[in-house]
């Protein structure tokens, strides 16, 4: 009796043993489910009646102490003469006459289809045969090959002998990782306040296979309170693999720290952290074909054995360990992450990794089993994440400059860009009879589509031919443009609307994904487990309808771990900072900072809705109330690099003889995931109640939502924003500091009822004086204590 059980499928067991050559840039859009699906049907509906189609195929065998199932998928099945004929369709973007049928992964999988078919069907042979078809005219190629049943055998063991190599090899780790996890124990001695009930919530969410969108503030340990029970719910095979998915470098980073701490305390799993490939990309520019980077060229005759090498000599792979790997076997270090994703138990990457359609990891979320944990960490950010993955645009100005260039390169390229160009430039006219020259409609345009693919497609077909044309780069730029959008048209709904704007000569397409809640659903639905949570999900009904929830699901409202008494939360409705008061509330803003500063030496970050506000505010308490006389100033320039955001969070390390007042923008990099504990930060100080700039996308939102439309288009996005600024103050519970809101509409009902339930001892003050005895019954309180 075989120790181990495995199924897997043909393809993925030629993919990797029989996988060779380069990385080629192009053929990224060869994996098109839709183009290829349509392509097949094409070509199997113009067949014979007797012409079977998606014939499905499973057989077990015992190989190497594994009991395999293989399953498998025919995409054709007929007789001619009398002999089988197995018949394996691929659609390509390459010209046909440059296919000379020799690929062997293709071989190999009609091959093991045909063993397959023929000994269950107890036949002498059968004919194999390979059909190419062009994805631009749908022409098409055979390739045939008559195969003993004989010499079928001696194919298919021999793979499945290779193959059976490593797949001992993962299922004796397995077997470690699940006895590990069985023995884990949770790495601290007590439970903060709603941790265990976060921790709870998961495990029952995957376990039931289920949504969960949870408010868990800051102190809870959030981090631990979901991969904790996640990892246990793994070593219970409740869930297959975890993937905890963030917005920003900080999240990642936490995420690894925790599983380290697992480690520490007898967890073996392997994890792998995915990088962006413009960053991990070691070649000098990030050209992802053989002729520019020596880590493409020849890339998948290597990558087993650096897949090897890694697999046996750690179990984490950061981006330092995967770049030392990939440097050593001269491997792209991006598809290095990827393939190495397969064998891991964790996934860390960025949310676009899951849910963006151009960038989604087919290997899991197009041709996996969907039987995935995910953990989505700060999950308010997946709302304008999620409108701009699933939206796209297009410029007229970059087809018309390309299209010059391409008439003395290709004739038919020329004229399906001439084509585009005229439709672009009828859109151009509609959008001059309307006031503010643009115009949108719920309606798609299907007509710009089709000239989309068929540009990809001669694109395609033409690329190795004239990979050194001058304006190829420009070309291969306008490739994936057309590709991207070409993706987002394969989920547009009544939840999109398209938008056509006029800007001098040019015309702006903009396919507008207004509520991304379908798409997330779609991308989530078949997980087992989805976990959204942050310390900012409110409201939660808001969420659970822009984040794909329904009424079915699980909602977890938690409170905060620490003492109220730590924050003297102050709504200071003297001032107004709505629009027409701007100009009359930057002398009162300056003053109530300065009033603010000067009662508790230490540092404050003022937050402000735009950059230009934060400007004249700062010029006002420089230039008319001199106040770098009596405080140390630092403010967020604009386009921050990553060296000068790091100094400016540095700043808040250096002790002071006086206060700092630090000028930043809400919603910007310093308004989350920065952690300025102890004494680094003392107060912020918020100006406005964080609306997002009335423009034209956001009054679409608006008037998409109805009834509704205003608070999803301003009042609750910007309410994330202050809340998660904030945030920045108490960190931890020993922290202790001034949270001053200073705008007048936050004593309105319609803002307080957005407060979390930590907020509830507010107070509200209606002058500068008021505020002053406030602060100084805080800090006055603060002193008593500790005397």
């Amino acid at each position: 009796m075989a120790q181990y059980k495995i199924q897997v499928s043909v393809r993925n067991i030629i993919d990797y043993i029989l996988r060779g050559g380069s990385i080629e840039s192009v053929a990224l859009s060869s994996t098109r489910a839709v183009d290829g699906t349509r392509a097949h049907q094409k070509f199997q509906k113009a067949q014979k009646e007797d012409y079977q189609v998606e014939v499905k195929l499973v057989h077990t065998c015992q190989v190497d102490q594994i009991d395999f199932t293989i399953t498998g998928r025919m995409d054709g099945l007929f007789e001619d003469e009398g002999i089988v004929v197995i018949d394996e369709i691929k659609s390509t973007g390459m010209p046909l006459r440059l296919i000379k049928g020799n690929n062997i992964m293709h071989w190999a999988q009609v091959k093991m289809y045909g063993y397959i078919y023929a000994h269950q069907n107890h036949l002498m042979g059968v004919t194999c045969r390979l059909t190419y078809i062009e994805l631009e005219d749908y022409n098409v190629q055979h390739f045939t090959s008559y195969e003993t049943i004989e010499d079928l055998t001696d194919f298919y063991y021999e793979i499945l002998g290779r193959y059976a190599k490593w797949a001992l090899s993962l299922e004796r780790f397995k077997e470690r990782c699940l006895e590990s996890i069985k023995t884990l124990t949770y790495p601290f001695t007590t439970y903060r306040k709603g941790q265990k009930q976060l921790m709870h919530g998961v495990y029952q969410t995957i376990v039931e296979g289920q949504k969960l969108f949870a408010r868990a503030p800051t102190g809870i340990g959030k981090t631990i309170a979901t991969l904790y029970p996640a990892i246990k719910a793994l070593g219970e095979k409740k869930t297959e693999k975890i993937f905890y998915l963030t917005a920003k470098t900080i999240g990642k980073e936490v995420a690894n720290q925790t599983l380290s701490l697992l480690e520490e305390e007898g967890m073996v799993l392997k994890r792998v952290t995915i990088t962006a490939k413009e960053k991990i990309c070691l070649n000098e520019v990030t050209k992802c074909n053989k002729e520019d980077c020596p880590y493409a060229l020849g890339h998948y005759d290597r990558v087993n054995m650096a897949i090897d090498a890694a697999f046996e000599a750690t179990d984490c792979y950061t981006r330092e360990v995967i770049e030392s790997f990939a440097r050593l076997h001269q491997v792209c270090p991006y598809e290095l992450s990827l393939d190495l994703a397969l064998f891991c138990e964790v996934i860390v990457c960025d949310y676009n990794y899951v849910f963006d359609p151009s960038a989604k990891l087919q290997r899991f979320f197009v041709d996996g089993s969907g039987g995935y944990t995910l953990l989505i960490d700060e999950a308010h950010n997946l709302v304008d994440r999620g409108r701009s993955m699933y939206s796209a645009v297009l410029e007229k100005d970059h087809i018309l400059d390309l299209r010059r260039k391409v008439k003395d390169l290709d004739a038919r390229l020329y004229k399906y860009m001439t084509r585009l160009n005229q439709k672009m430039l009828h859109y151009k006219k509609a959008c001059e009879d309307y006031e503010h020259l643009r115009f949108e409609t719920k309606d798609m345009p299907y007509d710009i589509e089709d000239d989309l693919r068929a540009i990809i497609y001669r694109t395609e077909k033409i690329f190795k031919e004239h990979q050194n044309w001058q304006y190829m780069d420009m070309l291969l730029d306008f490739f994936f443009t057309a590709y991207d959008y070409v993706k987002k048209t394969e989920l547009y709904s009544e939840k999109y609307v398209t938008s056509y704007e006029k800007k001098g000569n040019n015309l702006r397409i903009h396919m507008y994904c207004i509520d991304p809640s379908d798409n997330i659903r779609l991308a989530t639905n078949d997980m087992k487990g989805v976990v959204f949570f942050s310390a900012t999900l409110l409201p939660m009904a808001y969420y659970m309808d822009l984040l794909g929830g329904n009424k079915e699901n699980y909602g977890m409202m938690l409170s905060s771990p620490f003492d109220n008494e730590k924050l003297s939360l102050v709504i200071d409705r003297s001032i107004s900072t709505k629009y027409h008061n701007r100009e009359s509330s930057i002398g009162p803003i300056g003053e109530h900072i300065i009033t603010i500063a000067r009662e508790k030496k230490g540092n404050y970050l003022v937050f402000f809705p735009s950059y230009k506000y934060m400007e004249d505010v700062l010029n006002d308490l420089v230039f008319t109330m001199k106040i770098e006389e009596e405080f140390d100033l630092l403010y967020q320039e604009r386009g921050l690099t990553e060296a000068a955001k790091e100094a400016f969070i540095q700043s808040f390390e250096k002790p002071r003889e006086r206060s700092l007042i630090a000028f930043s923008v809400l919603g910007g990099m310093f308004s989350e995931g920065i952690d300025l504990v102890g004494n680094r930060l003392i107060g912020v100080i918020i100006v406005g109640v964080g609306l997002p700039m009335i423009c034209y996308e956001n009054d679409l939102i608006r008037a998409h939502f109805g009834q509704k439309g205003f608070d999803y288009a301003y009042v609750y996005p910007g309410m994330n924003k202050v809340l998660q600024a904030a945030g920045r103050v108490i960190r931890t519970v020993h922290d202790k500091g001034v949270v001053i809101l200073l705008d007048e509409r936050f004593a309105s009902h319609q803002y307080k009822e957005l407060f979390p339930l930590e907020w509830s001892h507010y107070k509200t003050v209606v002058k500068k004086e008021d505020l002053y005895a406030v602060l100084d019954g805080f800090w006055n309180d603060e002193n008593m204590n500790k005397s």
